[in-house]
């Protein structure tokens, strides 16, 4: 969870540079004082590239914030099909999930319960399930499957 704040507060502080730059450039060209006519419409590509960062980034993280704080999480038990180069994403039945790159992670292939907020599918914890034989779980005798059938 400390890494969850310590990441929101650093995609806080990139939003907010960004937001910074985007009122230095306007200031900029209201003041007339850029050199070169391309650089007119740097505070057009940061305005798009702060919706985007917002968007994609920054906004989930902060719709989490309540969940995080009364730990509500939503959970799946899946297989991880893939862990990124950096550990920060796995993979787990096709669904992308984030996750603390400094904590131990299973291997590809095992099945696990994940538990992780619900818009930015940042992941709490990792625990490994065992598979469950239940080959023995139903009863052999064909009276007992007639009345469970019925």
């Amino acid at each position: 969870m400390k890494y969850y704040i310590v990441n929101l507060a650093v995609h806080l502080a990139v939003t907010l540079i960004f937001i910074i730059l985007l009122i230095v450039f306007s200031n900029r060209n209201k003041k007339r004082k850029t050199k070169y006519p391309v650089s007119y419409f740097i505070p057009t590509v940061l305005a798009i590239v702060i919706v985007a960062y917002v968007y994609g980034i920054t906004g989930p993280r902060l719709l989490d914030l309540s969940d995080v704080a009364s730990q509500d999480y939503y959970s799946y038990t899946g297989e991880i099909d893939e862990i990124s180069l950096f550990n920060n994403t796995l993979t787990v039945d096709g669904q992308e999930y984030y996750i603390n790159p400094l904590r131990e992670l299973p291997e590809v292939g095992e099945k696990v319960r994940i538990r992780y907020t619900r818009f930015s599918r940042y992941v709490i914890s990792v625990e490994v399930v065992d598979e469950l034989d239940v080959s023995g779980a139903i009863a052999e005798d064909s009276e007992i499957n007639d009345v469970i059938v019925k």
